[in-house]
């Protein structure tokens, strides 16, 4: 027994096959996850456009302190505000907009996206206003 194999070959080579068939990309589609998909996706881009919905679940952002005149919080918790939250913007959208063509192919169904993407933002929304909250008192 050679405990050192060099250059041996692991499996011997596949013989020649002259005709193999191209592989073929089935997609697995249901009308009522395309349907259900698509009213979600239209309803996301309403309620963030056409809505006060943003407003009301950012408007913590205007609260941030900025600058050199900011007291120190603990941890430097308040430099990952906006990151944390724009963060979760990028992502919810990520979601909404790769997410269905990713469940296309992989033969998953495609309307839990939208719902994941506004899970995201109301995540995002949240903890963002919760570290706002808890910066706020060392801000005065």
């Amino acid at each position: 027994m050679d405990p050192n194999p060099g250059d041996r070959i692991a499996a011997p080579p596949a013989p020649n096959q002259p005709h193999q068939a191209p592989r073929v990309l089935r997609l697995r589609i249901v009308p009522w996850d395309v349907v259900c998909t698509v009213a979600l996706l239209v309803l996301l881009v309403v309620l963030a456009t056409a809505t006060t919905w943003p407003a009301r679940l950012f408007g913590f952002l205007a609260n941030v302190c900025e600058g050199d005149a900011c007291g120190s919080v603990p941890f430097g918790v308040d430099f990952y505000i906006r990151p944390l939250v724009w963060g979760g913007i990028g992502a919810a959208i990520a979601a909404a907009g790769i997410g269905p063509f990713v469940s296309l192919l992989k033969g998953w169904y495609m309307s839990f996206w939208p719902v994941l993407a506004l899970a995201l933002l109301m995540v995002a929304s949240v903890a963002g206003s919760i570290l706002t909250t808890f910066s706020a008192r060392y801000w005065l």
